[in-house]
């Protein structure tokens, strides 16, 4: 199970890669080459920032949400992530990075806020039931640095 401090951490640590991997884009002026992913690092970019704004929005509800409620089972991904991406597409660079920062930082207050008892309590997404301590660390960690990852594919080797 993960920890408060190891969430808050890896979401700092996650900020950290972003500028990291937006110099790296910059110094190539690769924003826009498409990935084998499909998406452009711009949009993973918009896709990243608008992951850490939902972790605080929607994370209260996943909280609260029986252990049985696949919080993903009514919602469209697919749908989603298009929506999402649209919303910042026209958002410059810069504008991005700063959107990443200052939504993994309400959404590391949050997670400083959450009682350990729920932290430790079992919820299902996307069809995996598992302590909510993992759940955030995985959509607010490891999710947004492998889209990070993705995007500094091309320069980064």
């Amino acid at each position: 199970m993960a920890t408060k401090q190891e969430i808050t951490d890896g979401m700092a640590q996650l900020v950290v890669q972003s500028k990291r991997v937006a110099a790296l884009l910059d110094a190539q002026g690769d924003w826009d080459a498409k990935r084998p992913a499909g998406w452009t690092p711009k949009e993973m970019f918009c896709h990243v920032a608008a992951t850490g704004g939902m972790l605080a929005q929607m994370g209260p509800a996943m909280l609260a949400a029986p252990e049985s409620a696949d919080m993903t089972q009514s919602t469209s991904i697919n749908d989603l992530n298009a929506q999402t991406i649209a919303s910042m597409q026209a958002m410059t660079p810069p504008q991005l990075v700063q959107m990443i920062e200052a939504n993994y930082a309400k959404a590391a207050e949050w997670v400083q806020s959450i009682p350990e008892d729920q932290l430790q309590t079992s919820k299902t997404f996307a069809q995996m039931t598992v302590p909510a301590s993992d759940i955030l660390a995985n959509i607010g960690v490891l999710h947004g640095n492998h889209h990070l990852y993705e995007a500094a594919l091309r320069v980064a080797f």
